[in-house]
């Protein structure tokens, strides 16, 4: 057993729906997204939403920062880096780009890349991570608490494509919140993932996807990669709706091979019993 289900019934009716949103056009944007699922869509709702609030709860980031700066150390001046998920691109693409790296980053919400765009150098643009093609190599792919809304699968999916374009020796970086912080059972434990798992977040509860730490370590190192740098820690973000989060960051290097499919692959039939 790889995985754990919270809310079940919610979880069915988000598995169901998922369909329904490829080839979406979201209303409030304009924006067409055509690989969208559910849950970046519902990422897009969270954040647009938010905008500035989200930066100013959770861009000074002890935890966060110290990752960048080991991340940038293993990095050669000027070379091209993606963030992924970039957000208002504060602090992970400043700290990047004030470093002499060429970036890269997209992000679902346009009023965050608006923001990023007016106060980072590189190249931004607005795209959900699922339709995002990648052009060209990477020394370094950045990761950083981008995937939460995702279903298993479509982390699956996005991990594996954007690991796929690092140079070899590239490194890539992920920070999560590790599921063993908020799931106190010893089956769970031994999994990789929740989904669909509520955890509070800016004031409210909500369903996200998370891997234990154990099983974000075997999922990088299932593909191959090196696990060079880690740390688990507490943030408390500066906002008084917040609660203190547990966050793991990982920095994964990529030996002169290809990568492999990370493990475990997401199952066709999510319930092991027949189909939802």
């Amino acid at each position: 057993m790889q995985y754990f289900r919270s809310n079940l019934t919610q979880v069915k009716t988000s598995l169901k729906l998922q369909a329904s949103f490829t080839n979406n056009r979201n209303l409030a944007t304009g924006i067409a997204f055509p690989m969208s699922t559910q849950g970046s869509l519902a990422g897009l709702k969270v954040f647009e939403a938010l905008n500035i609030e989200y930066e100013n709860a959770y861009a000074d980031n002890e935890i966060k920062k110290s990752c960048i700066t080991h991340a940038i150390s293993l990095l050669p001046p000027f070379s091209k880096v993606l963030d992924v998920g970039c957000g208002t691109g504060i602090p992970v693409s400043s700290m990047l780009s004030k470093a002499s790296l060429f970036v890269i980053g997209f992000d679902i919400s346009p009023k965050m890349i608006a923001l990023a765009k007016s106060r980072v150098k590189g190249d931004f643009s607005v795209s959900d991570m699922l339709s995002y093609t990648p052009t060209g190599k990477f020394a370094g792919v950045f990761m950083i608490f981008a995937h939460m809304r995702l279903s298993y699968r479509d982390f699956h999916a996005a991990v594996f494509k954007f690991a796929s374009v690092l140079q070899p020796g590239g490194i890539l970086v992920l920070g999560q919140v590790p599921s063993d912080s908020y799931v106190k059972n010893e089956s769970v434990e031994m999994n990789s993932y929740v989904e669909g798992y509520d955890v509070p977040f800016m004031g409210d509860m909500v369903p996200i996807m998370m891997m234990s730490a154990e099983g974000q370590r075997h999922f990088l190192t299932s593909m191959g990669l090196e696990i060079v740098w880690e740390r688990i820690d507490t943030f408390q973000p500066k906002n008084e709706k917040c609660k203190p989060e547990e966050q793991q960051y990982i920095i994964a290097r990529k030996p002169n091979t290809n990568v492999l499919q990370p493990r475990p692959l997401p199952d066709t039939d999510l319930l092991g019993s027949g189909g939802i």
